[in-house]
């Protein structure tokens, strides 16, 4: 082997991350939407049923999509702006766009039924491209009532719809300043983490009929910023430096909604796990918000925690201005 093989899936955002950090780091690597036939040699490898599955040049297997790229950050080019406030702002915006964001994502695409068919028949077809229309279209409705049963398991239910939505279309035009310049990421004129991770998500709901329709009428230059995301292997270009970066209004925004959104969510996650409680709930974006409980959310909260306790400061009472008093829940 001489390079990184990945397996994933079009339609998992995750996937999609992956191989576009790939290409933006310009490490030479395959990739391999997986059939079934391919799941049942490539899932063995790996602990976790979660793709996309990496394999990488020594042979070895893996398949978180985070810590996977932070361990090959001195690979390629830097995802992660050097710069220790822009390093922390990045992370928690990747973070953000994993474990929040996702829920618009998972919410669209099981929440209404021209989405419901649309994408039980994409994924399945993705699966087994060669099975015949009535093949796929059988084992679509299995998939299809499979997660549709654990949408509320996620926090996806008709009474969270409208904050899910409120809270995705909220970062959206945030992102959509970002994609109006002046430069052409969040960080800069180079892709980051946190860009993929948006991007990975907006990607895949950009071929969702009701998520799509709305991009493309009320933001559609980050809907046409997705493909520029998509292989950045040719962009060049330098980070911001630290004082432009935060003054930008989509990091402001962003950063103000993980404060009061976000980082609300991973500590009521977080102390219900404590209480040894099944599921939370919380008040955020004009709403009550519900779901079960998630033992990775306390990784996360713990990761975000870590990198904070590591910036002096200055550096984390300037950021503490701009997220707001949700800062307090990182010290």
């Amino acid at each position: 082997m001489s390079g990184y093989e990945v397996y994933g899936a079009l339609g998992s955002p995750y996937s999609l991350k992956v191989r576009a950090a790939m290409r933006a780091k310009r490490l030479r690597h395959s990739w391999t939407g997986m059939t079934g036939e391919e799941r049942a040699v490539v899932m063995p490898n790996v602990k976790a049923q979660v793709i996309p599955v990496i394999r990488r040049p020594d042979g070895s297997w893996t398949n978180d999509s985070t810590p996977f790229l932070l361990s090959i950050e001195h690979e390629g080019r830097a995802l992660v702006p050097q710069d220790p406030a822009l390093r922390f702002v990045c992370l928690l915006l990747e973070d953000m766009a994993d474990e929040w964001f996702m829920k618009a994502m998972f919410h669209y695409r099981w929440f209404y039924e021209a989405d419901q068919e649309w994408c039980a028949n994409w994924l399945m077809y993705d699966s087994m491209p060669n099975a015949g229309r009535e093949k796929v279209e059988q084992n679509a409705a299995v998939i299809r009532a499979r997660q549709i049963s654990r949408m509320a398991l996620v926090g996806c239910t008709p009474e969270t719809a409208p904050l899910i939505e409120a809270s995705w279309k909220r970062s959206c035009l945030a992102l959509q300043e970002m994609a109006l310049g002046p430069a052409r990421y969040l960080f800069g004129d180079r892709a980051s983490l946190a860009d993929l991770a948006f991007y990975g998500q907006l990607k895949v709901m950009s071929y969702d009929p009701t998520p799509m329709a709305w991009q493309r009428e009320a933001v559609p230059y980050l809907y046409r910023w997705l493909d520029h995301a998509d292989d950045a292997s040719g962009a060049g270009g330098d980070w911001m430096d630290r004082n432009t970066a935060l003054a930008s209004p989509a990091i402001t925004q962003l950063l103000a909604q993980a404060g009061d959104t976000y980082l609300p969510f991973l500590l009521a996650n977080a102390k219900a796990i404590e209480a040894e409680a099944e599921t939370f709930s919380l008040s955020i974006e004009g709403g009550r918000y519900e779901q079960g409980v998630f033992k990775y959310q306390v990784k996360c909260l713990a990761g975000l925690r870590e990198e904070w306790q590591r910036l002096d400061e200055t550096t984390r009472a300037g950021l503490a201005r701009i997220i707001g008093p949700g800062a307090d829940i990182l010290g």
